[in-house]
């Protein structure tokens, strides 16, 4: 054998590679740990737009009880002799503040059902209304539900404004003083509240009590199958979609009743 035939047969004992079955077990090796990656992955997003969602759901419940506690805390302020009288302005106007009156029929809370959304209408002393328009003296604000924003008109506003996003429903309760000691003995709703010969509540509102249903904005991956239950409503739900709700409530004394 010649020097050529010994080095060919050489470079071919030394010539190795994978065979399928090496390959094909790579593969799968690989696509388990790919596997593994994506499911790390999909639940870190998910946990990730979950707290975003809870976020945003809490700071629109934030800005919307802070909104509604500091402006219905200010009926009845005044400094001007005679501008808030009952046979005029009413520090609550009990005539055109409703009761399950704002229904949200895409989630089913409507006035047929007894879960409609309530309103307020509050008014008291100052140079600008409930979206900073200027007013003469007396502002007249009026909050109520529109689809899932809380909306607000002011009595120098030509339109509404969104005050916050995400609330699914309202409900509101008045609390009134029997007794003359400045504390609420009940809490009714709007439409149980009588005014006396002078246009004043009898018993006197001196608390307001409010309810919020708030949800994410965004779809959160998990289906809401809980019931909620606002003040003095039917239960609300379930709802079966794929948002997440928490109910926020406040009962807000009124200084000047």
């Amino acid at each position: 054998m010649n020097n050529k035939t010994w080095a060919k047969v050489a470079l071919q004992h030394h010539q190795q590679g994978l065979t399928l079955v090496e390959i094909m077990v790579a593969l799968v090796i690989s696509l388990l740990l790919m596997a593994g990656v994506m499911q790390v992955f999909l639940s870190n997003n998910v946990s990730h737009n979950l707290q975003n969602g809870l976020g945003r759901l809490q700071e629109n419940a934030r800005a919307a009880m802070d909104v509604l506690s500091l402006d219905i805390s200010m009926a009845g302020y005044t400094v001007t002799a005679g501008l808030i009288t009952p046979s005029t302005f009413k520090y609550i106007d009990t005539a055109t503040t409703l009761d399950n009156a704002t229904a949200n029929t895409g989630l089913g809370f409507t006035v047929a059902n007894g879960r409609a959304s309530d309103s307020i209408n509050i008014s008291y002393e100052s140079a600008t209304d409930c979206l900073g328009q200027a007013t003469v003296n007396l502002t007249v604000n009026r909050y109520y539900l529109n689809g899932t924003n809380l909306m607000c008109l002011g009595s120098g506003s030509v339109t509404p404004g969104i005050i916050a996003e995400g609330i699914e429903n309202m409900q509101i309760l008045y609390g009134q003083d029997s007794d003359s000691d400045g504390i609420a003995n009940r809490y009714v709703n709007a439409s149980n509240i009588t005014v006396n010969a002078s246009g004043i509540p009898s018993p006197r509102i001196v608390s307001v009590r409010i309810a919020l249903l708030v949800s994410t904005v965004e779809n959160s991956g998990a289906t809401d199958t809980a019931t909620y239950g606002l003040l003095n409503v039917p239960p609300l739900g379930p709802l079966n979609d794929n948002l997440l709700r928490k109910v926020f409530s406040r009962t807000i004394i009124l200084r000047n009743p």
